[in-house]
């Protein structure tokens, strides 16, 4: 399947009004008055035709479509369109205009390795090494041949290949076969001197012998759409900004073309191995090190040794290989799986190997044809099927609150104690909250007399089911007190007097071990035993009034939006996200590593600043952290029509952060709610001026934490959700 011809917008609109009036009948009243005279054209020259639209010089974007192609004699012709948003065609392209990067390339379809296994194969292709051995698609330019190129005035364009494909020798060796599909790709990127571009691309698939373009083989695996679950259009637009579509990104890295050392840049291989990043491994002399994905480009050799694939498990392909109605082969990479695709994850010294080396000739799929990734999350699915119940919960002659927690799975029965994992950071824990509604508890130590400590910070309000003192088991029942032992200390919780009218929340945060690539429950001794977070709500509910209406925590960011880029497993504690139980906004600072100093360690400032959401400067190169739409959401339940980032919402709280970014021996200072929101991403660059704009407006940030919770802040006057979104060049 193609993607499907875009009419021009002007021939769509003129076609409506056409069926509209004829399909009136009747006198609708009076006939209205004649419209103004249209503007004239632009008069044609030494016998050519007149234009009309707008000089493509003068378009703030343009927007391509192949609209069809002719094949005869060896040569190629295209017929395409530009137009802008509006519909109004674009004329004016020429070959001679220094500005007009304008470009054309030639794919074809491929079977290979088997009778079903399709590859595409580029044309034009150029040599990038001495030795004439490594190759890369090569382009037909406007530039190269201005007079290809004829300009009928109004948008449309007709270009002629300059290759004859009946005579052309291939530098790669590939042969134009005009019975296979063939992939006519364009790409445009003009920049000008005064910083505005123009850059789109586009793509025409046809079988050139016949003419056909419906029933033709394809190989549509993947959406664009799909990589913009974790990605946004902007920060795919490869090498420089000229590719955009999934269609290009094809047509270039095929099965053909590698780096000048001969590294693999086909698509899927190279998907597959920069999604790895750092853990991507393989044998070396006997021993596994690691590999990460590396290739020659124009300024070097680039290493993707850095976190790529922020989910687990890692291999869990239906991240991107969705379930998709649109796409022709999306179940292509279950049935056909391609060798190269399977070193781009597991190299070509898989681990799992060992020292077995594969013979010369023999592919992955020889041996590995039957294997099923898709099986690699089933213990994360059976653990959504699993609940912890909670109940028996009260408030002892200590004001220790107590509780009687139950792990059942999908049909009721009890999780035993050795089936709960415990492992390094890993704990069983049951995290304790009130006013869950604002955000609190606040961080508060209250006594500490260097064996016994009282208060609300995160160590003294989670619990582990299994080791810290505060749990008994005993025939699937763990019964809890809120005061454990921590190293040389007791860490006791200090209930408010006045608990039993708030809303309380205790949260699960457990995983259940599963056997490897299963949904069979195993105890966490056995070898290979494989833990998953059981994903169920947390306990709510005001204990003095059993009729109440339990609040919620704050809809602030869609939570589907972050498990569809970190798949099941993102960092640690993964029951939904629910990270501001522990990293609440005054939570303590910590050393930052980046910066020499202290960093917060709040979930507001901790998802704006995370790796891989942010390089300093707005974006990771995965996502724009500028448009607050990647994590926030208008979905009824996530913020609605305020987006979850609305200012004004969250009155009376104070963020703790650093005095002085940077500064080792800074202070922990404390902002106001929508102080902090700014601060989160701008503190390192925020201006005396801009600082004194901010408290000028009810803003605070010093010392005094009291304070900070007072401040009346006006923000919200000025700055909308719309407003934030348009300063940061978005729109809502």
């Amino acid at each position: 399947m193609t993607k499907t011809n875009k009419n021009p917008l002007w021939l769509v609109l003129a076609s409506a009004m056409a069926l509209g009036l004829a399909g009136c009948s009747g006198d609708d009243g009076k006939d209205g008055q004649d419209g103004a005279p249209g503007t004239p054209g632009n008069p044609g020259e030494d016998g050519k035709p007149g234009t009309s639209g707008l000089h493509i010089d003068m378009a703030e974007e343009a927007l391509a479509q192949i609209s069809g192609a002719s094949y005869a004699d060896g040569i190629i012709t295209v017929d395409f369109d530009l137009a802008n948003r509006q519909g109004v065609g674009l004329f004016g392209l020429s070959g001679e205009n220094p500005d007009h990067d304008f470009r054309f390339s030639l794919a074809q379809l491929e079977l290979v390795e088997s009778s079903e296994l399709k590859q595409w194969m580029s044309l034009l292709n150029e040599a990038t090494n001495d030795a004439g051995t490594t190759f890369e698609q090569g382009f037909e330019k406007l530039k190269d041949c201005p007079e290809c190129l004829v300009d009928h005035g109004d948008g449309t364009y007709t270009y002629t290949f300059v290759t004859d494909l009946s005579s052309y020798e291939d530098a790669a060796g590939v042969v134009f076969d005009p019975d296979l599909t063939q992939r006519i790709a364009i790409e445009m990127q003009f920049e000008y001197a005064s910083g505005h571009e123009l850059a789109e691309n586009a793509h025409y698939d046809w079988i050139p012998s016949t003419d056909a373009q419906e029933g033709i083989e394809t190989r549509d695996l993947v959406a664009m759409e799909t990589c913009y679950t974790c990605h946004q259009p902007d920060s795919l637009k490869a090498h420089g900004g000229r590719r955009l579509d999934m269609e290009n990104c094809q047509s270039c890295h095929n099965g053909l073309v590698t780096d000048p050392n001969g590294v693999s840049v086909e698509l899927g291989h190279m998907i597959h191995a920069i999604h790895m990043g750092p853990n991507r491994k393989g044998m070396e002399n006997g021993e596994e090190v690691a590999m990460p994905y590396t290739v020659q480009g124009y300024h070097g050799p680039h290493a993707f040794d850095y976190p790529a694939f922020p989910t687990k498990p890692f291999m869990d392909c239906a991240v991107c290989h969705v379930a998709d109605d649109t796409l022709v082969d999306a179940d292509l990479w279950m049935a056909n799986a391609n060798g190269n695709a399977c070193t781009g994850c597991h190299t070509d010294s898989p681990v799992q190997h060992g020292a077995f080396q594969v013979p010369d000739g023999m592919s992955c799929v020889d041996c590995h044809g039957s294997v099923d990734h898709t099986v690699a999350k089933a213990p994360y699915t059976a653990a959504k099927g699993y609940s912890v119940e909670v109940s028996n919960v009260a408030i002892n002659a200590q004001n220790l609150l107590t509780f009687d927690v139950k792990v059942l799975d999908d049909q009721g029965n009890t999780v035993t104690e050795d089936e709960i994992y415990q492992q390094g950071y890993s704990n069983p824990y049951m995290v304790v909250s009130w006013d869950v509604e604002k955000d609190y508890p606040a961080q508060e130590i209250a006594s500490d007399d260097g064996t016994t400590t009282v208060g609300t910070t995160y160590d003294h309000r989670r619990f582990s089911l299994k080791g810290d003192g505060s749990t008994v088991y005993a025939d699937g029942v763990f019964s809890v007190v809120t005061q454990k032992v921590k190293g040389s200390k007791t860490y006791v919780l200090d209930l408010p007097a006045d608990i039993a009218s708030r809303s309380l929340e205790i949260l699960p945060v457990l995983k259940v071990c599963f056997e490897p690539h299963s949904a069979v429950r195993t105890a966490c001794t056995t070898e290979g035993a494989y833990p998953a977070y059981v994903q169920t709500d947390a306990y709510r509910a005001v204990l003095g009034d059993a009729d109440a209406e339990v609040a919620n925590r704050r809809a602030i960011v869609d939570d589907g939006k972050c498990f569809g880029c970190h798949s099941m497993e993102f960092y640690h504690d993964s029951n939904g996200v629910n990270c501001i139980s522990c990293h609440t906004n005054d939570k303590k600072l910590k050393s930052d590593s980046a910066s020499g100093g202290l960093k917060s360690t709040s979930f507001m400032y901790k998802a704006h600043k995370a790796e891989g959401h942010d390089n300093g400067h707005g974006g990771s190169g995965t996502l724009l952290k500028t448009d607050c739409m990647t994590c926030h959401s208008a979905t009824e339940g996530w913020g609605g029509l305020n987006y979850g980032f609305e200012l004004g919402r969250n009155a009376g709280q104070a963020h703790a952060l650093p005095a002085k970014i940077g500064d080792p021996a800074a202070e922990t200072w404390y902002a106001s709610s929508d102080t902090a929101a700014c601060m989160s991403c701008h503190q390192k660059y925020l201006s005396d001026a801009a600082m004194a704009h901010i408290e000028g407006n009810g803003g605070y940030f010093g010392a005094v934490k009291d304070d900070a919770k007072a401040a009346q802040e006006a923000c919200a006057t000025c700055h909308s959700p719309e407003k934030v979104m348009a300063h940061h060049g978005h729109e809502l």
